[in-house]
């Protein structure tokens, strides 16, 4: 009982449910029996979390309860994929559903990943750039200023001024690596708080390079939850309603009531989605052959894999930009560094 109230804690991450999901559709489309579909993954499921959730799955099939109310049970399953499961029980769609489930979060992972490697690549960089520099400042430049005195010169504008700092860096290194480390320890904490979680949201959602960004994110998960709701068979109104709650960004979710006040006004899902403004005219042309011909939810699920490809054409893009930038910055800095010493050295040395 213990190890099921601390699972309650947190939910499952993204890459854990599309593993999750993708089994539970394998077992569902292999025709074994729920009880020894379950049974074999807790033996094989080294995740204590997974694993616990398993072994209530397998004690309810066994007992005669339904998947939703274990999973509800459970608290580490996104309300929206209960509701989505349930439907799927009432229809007799498991299949499907855990099929739709898996296939979303699959997406959701891959593009956590992009932009987490978006988010590296360049801090890594930027580290390099100031650890080069340090070095170049506290342990180079004493040396020039060595040979300098021995010539009987002393360095004057921008090489004093880089001197003075490098000995700034190496009186104080210990402290401003401290500070550093300060800074990114309460970064990192910040990133698994909710109120931290909150405040970088809203960074993301307003800085000015990732505003956009943060837009497409919140059409491309509303695009693929939509498509695996209606896939499900949920009503439309209820299908906006936990696709609301899945957006982050402001003005999405915004558009998404949009889209829900004009279908309540009596407007159809297509002029309800062309007045949003969450959609290019491109998203827009494919939804209205999906909508016109009966295949909302084949249309929605091809928007969302747009949005997702567009959006890591950006990432890259973005990377490609990054890049090039953080090397021209790091030569010119080193290039400043080493050419103020160099040149008056040229000239003492020609002058002596």
């Amino acid at each position: 009982m213990s190890e099921t109230q601390t699972t309650s804690k947190k939910k499952l991450k993204p890459a854990q449910l599309k593993m999750l999901f993708s089994n539970l559709e394998m077992i569902t489309r292999s025709g074994l029996p729920l009880s020894e579909g379950f049974d074999i993954l807790r033996k094989n499921d080294d995740d204590p979390v997974e694993r616990a959730l398993i072994d209530m799955l397998y004690d309810a099939v066994n007992e005669g309860e339904t998947i939703t109310k274990v999973m509800r049970k459970s608290d580490i399953i996104p309300e929206y994929a209960c509701s989505l499961i349930s439907i799927g029980e009432k229809t007799g769609r498991l299949q499907e559903t855990f099929a739709s489930l898996a296939d979303y979060y699959i997406k959701r992972d891959e593009l956590s990943q992009s932009i987490r490697s978006s988010v590296v690549y360049p801090v890594s960089m930027l580290v390099m750039v100031f650890v080069v520099v340090a070095v170049l400042l506290v342990q180079v430049m004493p040396v020039f200023d060595h040979v300098f005195r021995q010539l009987g010169y002393e360095m004057t504008g921008i090489s004093a001024g880089l001197m003075s700092t490098g000995m700034v860096l190496g009186r104080f290194g210990f402290w401003i690596a401290g500070i550093v480390f300060a800074l990114a320890l309460i970064g990192v904490i910040l990133a698994i708080t909710p109120a931290g979680k909150k405040f970088y949201n809203a960074l993301f959602q307003s800085a000015p390079i990732t505003k956009d960004l943060s837009l497409d994110l919140s059409a491309q998960r509303f695009s693929l939850a939509m498509s695996s709701m209606l896939s499900a068979g949920l009503e439309l109104d209820t299908s906006l309603d936990y696709a609301e709650k899945l957006v982050e960004d402001k003005r999405a979710r915004q558009s998404v009531a949009k889209i829900r006040d004009a279908i309540e006004g009596g407007g159809s899902f297509l002029d309800a989605l062309e007045q949003s403004g969450l959609y290019t005219k491109k998203d827009l042309a494919l939804l209205s052959i999906g909508i016109k011909t009966g295949a909302d939810a084949e249309a929605m699920n091809q928007v969302g894999e747009q949005i997702t490809i567009a959006t890591e054409s950006r990432l890259e893009r973005l990377i490609a930009t990054i890049e090039p930038t953080l090397v021209a910055i790091m030569c010119i800095l080193v290039g400043t560094i080493l050419l103020s010493v160099m040149l008056p050295l040229m000239g003492a040395l020609t002058g002596f």
